[in-house]
């Protein structure tokens, strides 16, 4: 006798098996975090950017109850840690905290192993002005003093950058083509590296995020002449901005965010770009992050997606008008 069940039967033992993968997956999403999460950071620890992630991560703890780790791979430029989360599963339990590494390297190195469309955006927490920072000893008070004062020693004033094409690298041959100064490039693995450099006089410029020079200015160990936004920091309300500098379009900044890899599910990256949100707007979080020098700029994954396309597009201007050429 042969047993007829028809198509309808393997359709319903089909459609049910889907059924069952989606409630599960629903489920496994519904429970994330269930193990603990570890939030990549490209730079050595002691930085601007591992300062935040370390705050970051202490509230997203304790918001979501399981344990968010700071992982510091740095190297490259930062392109060994951001290249990691790349290629790491998109299971929402390694991101990475970017200071825009993402948007700025393949805008201007074609041969850069990740592309924006490699990551999920998940939040945008803040900007960072890039203040101008230099050594107390150096005998200049402010950017027309700086500017002066390198004219009269070329190729005797250093500055200090994380490596060939990152910010620093691009900030600092912007100035010296809108400035007219010749400066020598000294890169460094990380910031923390090169602001002990600087504090120490080996390297007499600098071009950071402003967090980590808060204690050094506050001790009269360096000088900041200016900070690259439109308007002028709370947290430095005596700096210039570059305009008032004589440096008119010169507005430049770092961006803070938290990213995954591709193909995170979108609940789990709506659950921590919520999460996120949350945190940044803690009263005690942000009185810290405007403090240090950052400006909140809160952004969810759809606004931060479109942001990170015009950050792409900007870089791209820079290095046209620097003629930055990759490295071969």
């Amino acid at each position: 006798m042969q047993l007829n069940i028809g198509i309808g039967a393997p359709l319903r033992l089909a459609t049910a098996a889907v059924a069952l993968l989606v409630a599960f997956g629903s489920q496994a999403q519904g429970d994330y975090p269930a193990r603990p999460v570890q939030v990549v950071v490209a730079y050595p620890a002691g930085g601007g950017t591992d300062t935040l992630a370390r705050l970051i991560t202490n509230e997203l703890t304790k918001d979501l109850g399981q344990s968010f780790v700071v992982v510091n791979r740095p190297g490259a430029s930062g392109l060994i840690g951001t290249s990691s989360v790349a290629r790491a599963a998109p299971d929402g339990y390694t991101l990475l905290l970017d200071t825009g590494n993402v948007t700025l390297r393949p805008a201007i190195e074609p041969s850069t192993p990740f592309r924006p469309k490699d990551f999920a955006p998940i939040a945008l927490l803040t900007e960072s002005p890039v203040a101008l920072a230099v050594n107390a000893d150096l005998p200049v008070n402010s950017v027309p003093e700086l500017i002066a004062y390198s004219r009269a020693n070329p190729g005797k004033v250093n500055y200090a950058s994380t490596g060939p094409g990152s910010p620093q690298n691009l900030v600092g041959e912007l100035m010296k083509k809108q400035a007219g100064v010749d400066w020598v490039q000294v890169p460094y693995q990380g910031g923390a590296a090169a602001l002990n450099d600087l504090n120490a006089g080996r390297v007499q410029v600098m071009f950071s995020n402003p967090v980590p020079l808060m204690p050094y200015v506050a001790t009269h160990r360096l000088k900041v002449l200016a900070v690259t936004s439109r308007e002028r920091l709370p947290a430095l309300d005596s700096v210039p901005h570059m305009a008032e500098a004589g440096q008119r379009d010169f507005v430049i900044g770092f961006w803070n965010g938290v990213l995954a890899p591709a193909g995170t599910p979108a609940p789990i990256v709506k659950k921590l770009g919520d999460a996120l949100l949350k945190t940044v707007a803690l009263p005690h979080v942000r009185e810290a992050l405007v403090r240090q020098g950052s400006v909140l700029t809160p952004l969810g994954p759809a606004p931060f997606a479109k942001y990170m396309t015009e950050d792409s597009a900007r870089w791209e201007r820079i290095a046209k008008t620097i003629d930055y050429k990759p490295a071969q």
